[in-house]
Parts: C-alpha cells; structure tokens; sequence
C-alpha cells in the first residue's frame, strides 16, 4: 500500500485540542492533516466552560472574537448547600484591572471546534479528514506512519510527528501499548443539555455547584436561548441502558417540580484520574485526554488540554522547521504532565469531593462559610489564580 507522506505534522483527533493544535501548527506554517473517526463535529453533551486564564490563548490563535459571538461570557458562580440553601456568590469580577479576560466562556465544545475547523479551512497546507478511524502507529527514528480505515478502504499516512488529542480512549496511546496510571471512579456521571430556567426556578447561577452527597451536580448556562447542562452522578452498577428512566426521578428530586423541562441529551460516562509517564514517544505527542484524564468537576480536563497545545504549537513548530532541537518537545512533556499530576487532577479531586462525596453536613456548610468570609477581591484573585497557574511557558530556545 502506498504511503501518503505528510510534510510536516499528523494530528489525530478533531476535539477542541486537536483543531485548535491543527490551527496552530498551519499558523505557522507546518503542513497538517487532521484526522477524526467521526461523520463530523461530535455534538453531544461535553465540555462548555472555558475558564478566563485560557482565553488569551483562544486570542493569540484568532478565534476568541467568533467563540464569544456564538456564546456568552460570565462573571458569576454559585455554590449551595442542597440540604439547607446556605450559599455563596462569587464573581470574577475581582480580576478586572488586572486582565482583559475577567470572565468565563459558556460554549459547547462542538461549536468552538467548528470555529476552529472554519479558521483552518482559509490556512493553505492543510487538511482534515473525517470517517478515518486509527488502528495503528508506528514510531521510527525519523517519522511516524499512521494506519487508518477510511471511507474508500485502508490508507497509511506518515508524517515527521504525530499528534495524538484522540481522547481518553486513545488509540495512539493505546497502540503504542503506553502505561496509563491512575485510577476509575465508582460512580458514572450524566452530562444532560436540558431546557429549563434553572436561573428563574431555581436562582442558580450561570455556573453553579450543588453540594450533596445524594443530589451534587454541576449546573450550567450553556446558551442564551435556555440551554442548560445538569452534570450528575449515580453508581455505576446501575443498568447504562436505563439511565434515561432514572433521570424525571433525579430532576424532580432537585425541588424544581417534576415537569416544565425538555431533555435535548444525555451522555453517561466513567470518571477516571490517569495520565501516561511521558507525552512524547518518540515522533508522537500525546496531548488533552490521550495524556492524562481527571474527572471533569471544575472544567480542569479541558483547562489542562488548552494548556497542553498552547505551549505545544510554538515548539512542534520550530522543531518541524529546523529552528530546534527536538528536546524543546521533552521539557514540553515535562512540564505539562508536572502542571496536571501535581495541580489539576488533585484539585479536580478536591471540587469532586466538595460536590458529590462529602457526607459530612458541617464540612459543606463550612465550604460556603470559607467562600463568603473570602470575599475581599485580593483573596478572590488569589483563588482564580490557581486556573492560569496551569500555564507553562515556552521553552528558552523558542522564546
């Protein structure tokens, strides 16, 4: 069979990592092909909040403008204790002064990937691919060949790099037979798209957390015309297949009435907190879930993997092009996995905690207690620092 030679980069996986690593790379001018299992965008319940530390990333690859214009920003977060209504409102609005991003960005991801699919399209030396499902990757000392199926049959790209953002279910990560240490969690979770005005029902805000151990969840606006995301847990022994029977049941339980809402979709799936030892292999980066994947309470699996590709682009890129080494891609690799394993899965860990897990009423009183007596802005810009100290730098020889 023959060989498709790709100049500069394969990147597999057209999420948000993958088309906005695609964009990147064709922005500075490495030819790219970008491969997706799918007929199209997948537009089923994922993630919709796109923390305020990521956004100056979104605008240094041109898209910020058309993701804000297809969604809405915020400045509001809620979190309330379900048995007894004590609540705290926190606001962004600590940030302003000291950035032009004092907000939050409510989108669905298949939407934000279409406006980077619509940037790359005018890029010249790109392509994208849906219907091409990965088998296999083989890694040689100066390319890597790809193996895939796709509309017409079996087809074999190789490239001097490949870019895994193919998921947590990666089948780069999982042909090349990589480690993937961590744990899965008991319970499954829900992500539901619901209409229903849980702001005027409910007075939940456009981003607001539930703390209970039977009835936590996650509540958010996802669009101006009424869209909402319900994100709750359930065992995980429970039958998948009946999780839409239990749904009215876990609605009605909230205290909003048993009726008045329409279910758009749900999407059941397993928590995990796992990541590989390195993301490099050789020619292949592995980046967002094919690296490392948390359990999504507080938005820092989709945080991480911006993070991953915003200092990835400038790199791959200048090693691609001669202008580096390509040990700049190992102290990526390095810095990347430190910033996940030692800072956002923990504190994943920790929201899931607070939300879903904590038994002890006076502990989850005391979260609110904390949040209100904190409310002087310094402190508040402390604690929305944590989301940019996620970021890591270029490396020196790319600076």
């Amino acid at each position: 069979m023959k060989i498709e030679d790709v100049g500069g980069a394969i990147v597999i996986g057209a999420g948000p990592s993958g088309a906005l690593t695609a964009l990147g790379l064709a922005q500075r001018g490495v030819e790219v092909v970008l491969l997706e299992a799918e007929t199209g965008v997948v537009a089923s319940p994922r993630a919709m909040v796109y923390h305020w530390a990521v956004l100056e990333g979104l605008d240094r690859l041109g898209v910020l403008a058309d993701i804000e214009a297809r969604g809405f920003t915020t400045q509001n977060f809620l979190q309330r204790v379900f048995e007894t209504g004590e609540e705290a409102r926190l606001s962004h609005r600590a940030l302003e002064g000291t950035t032009p991003y004092p907000y939050n960005l409510h989108l669905g991801q298949h939407e934000v990937v279409d406006v980077a699919l619509e940037h790359l399209s005018r890029l010249p030396g790109q392509e994208v691919r849906f219907s091409v499902t990965v088998e296999d990757v083989e890694v040689g000392e100066d390319a890597a060949t790809v193996s895939a199926v796709g509309p017409d049959g079996p087809l074999r790209l190789r490239a001097p790099w490949v870019v895994a953002a193919d998921g947590g279910r990666s089948a780069v990560r999982r042909s090349l037979d990589l480690s993937f240490d961590g744990m899965t969690w008991p319970e499954r979770f829900v992500a539901t798209n619901i209409r229903f005005p849980f702001d005027e029902a409910g007075g939940f805000a456009e981003a607001s957390m539930l703390l209970d151990p039977q009835h936590g969840c996650i509540i958010a606006r996802i669009d101006r015309a009424g869209l909402w995301r319900w994100t709750w847990d359930e065992p995980a022994d429970l039958p998948e297949e009946t999780v839409g029977e239990r749904l009215p049941a876990r609605f009605e339980a909230l205290g909003m009435g048993a009726d008045g809402y329409e279910v758009e979709s749900f999407t059941p799936y397993r928590m995990h907190q796992r990541a590989v030892d390195s993301m490099r292999q050789g020619r292949v980066l592995l980046i967002g879930d094919a690296a490392h994947v948390t359990n999504p309470t507080g938005g820092l699996g989709l945080t991480s993997g911006l993070f991953d590709l915003y200092a990835l682009v400038d790199p791959l890129a200048a090693v691609t092009q001669g202008d580096a080494g390509a040990e700049v891609l190992d102290l990526w690799s390095e810095q990347r996995l430190a910033k996940f394993t030692e800072m956002a899965s923990p504190m994943a860990v920790q929201f899931k905690t607070v939300v879903y897990d904590e038994r002890d009423r006076g502990k989850r009183r005391a979260v609110i207690a904390m949040a209100n007596e904190a409310k002087d802005p310094s402190v508040q810009r402390e604690r929305l620092g944590f989301f940019k100290a996620l970021e890591t730098g270029l490396p020196e020889p790319v600076r």
